[in-house]
């Protein structure tokens, strides 16, 4: 199984058609509950848990372990997470992202998952590590998870590193100072400021690697594997008459880095950047979309050009 497909059996896992969970006695089961649980070792990395089993949890609870100073995650956010999830009734872990071949997860909370790291999640800022002790009705409820060996009707205990979040800052548009590219390269067109197209040099040979050409260096944070980035973009095929997709009179998009979220070149591509350039990615096949077509506007094995505006990083 691939990495991917092992993070999306992860977040299948975690998928659930339940409501939400809250009380006005949470306060005081999370204290006690957070005086029966022990979390330690360094942020982003695997968390040592220990608690007596089995953990009677009544009332779903959640704290943070460690307060972190990046964005913090909004109702409708997508969040990037380390995750270990512990059996309540066993004290055995069920499953983590930080296990071998596992990667972070990425989850929308505008969809329905565990409702009580759902809640917990909200107004958690990046960098923070959070605890959840969850009730058996705000996680597996009577039916369990059997591919992760979580019984019906056990409590579960969940640890989080939120890695990163949707930026809340979002520039306009590129900042800072010019840069003039390399003798060859593609040349961004615009109009009234706005990208539109390239020109590519009549002799210019198609790139065998990944170029990657700054044209405005940016002034804010560097991008990082896993950040979430909020971007301005137009793709064309080398050499073609017309752009195949464009944001700048749309909104702009966020996604995440490293995850698979995007094509490989931009995986690439983007990390390094600071908040505020514009870029330009010369994409070989083999960094875009390689065999496979996409439509009419895309033959397989095509070259790609992108221009890039980062204008948040999360």
């Amino acid at each position: 199984m691939t990495p991917a497909r092992r993070a999306a059996a992860l977040l299948c896992a975690l998928t659930l058609t339940v409501s939400a969970c809250g009380s006005s006695e949470q306060q005081e089961e999370s204290a006690d509950l957070r005086s029966q649980v022990d979390v330690s070792g360094d942020f982003g990395k695997a968390p040592e848990v220990d608690f007596s089993a089995p953990l009677e949890v009544t009332e779903s609870a959640s704290w943070t372990e460690e307060k972190g100073d990046g964005d913090p995650i909004g109702q409708a956010s997508t969040a990037v997470l380390q995750l270990t999830l512990l059996d309540g009734r066993t004290g055995e872990k069920a499953i983590s992202t930080f296990d071998r071949g596992q990667t972070p997860l990425q989850v929308s909370l505008t969809e329905q998952f565990l409702p009580s790291l759902a809640e917990a999640l909200v107004g958690a800022r990046a960098g923070s590590r959070l605890v959840v002790a969850s009730t058996p009705e705000d996680a597996y409820g009577a039916g369990g998870s059997p591919q992760i060996g979580i019984k019906g009707g056990d409590p579960v205990v969940m640890v989080a590193d939120v890695l990163a979040t949707d930026p809340t800052d979002v520039l306009d548009g590129p900042t800072g100072d010019e840069v003039q590219p390399p003798t060859g390269s593609p040349t961004l067109v615009e109009r009234e400021g706005v990208p539109t197209g390239f020109e590519v040099p009549a002799r210019a040979k198609k790139p065998t690697r990944l170029q990657v050409v700054p044209l405005r260096e940016g002034t804010g944070d560097e991008v990082e594997d896993p950040d979430r980035v909020t971007v301005n973009y137009l793709g064309a095929v080398w050499k073609g008459e017309e752009p195949f997709d464009q944001s700048y009179d749309k909104e702009p998009t966020t996604f995440s880095i490293g995850l698979g979220a995007v094509i490989k070149c931009w995986d690439e591509g983007l990390v390094g950047q600071k908040e505020g350039a514009r870029v330009m990615l010369v994409c070989p096949p083999d960094t875009a979309y390689g065999n496979t077509a996409q439509g009419d506007d895309i033959p397989a094995r095509s070259t790609l050009v992108f221009v890039i505006d980062v204008l948040g990083v999360g």
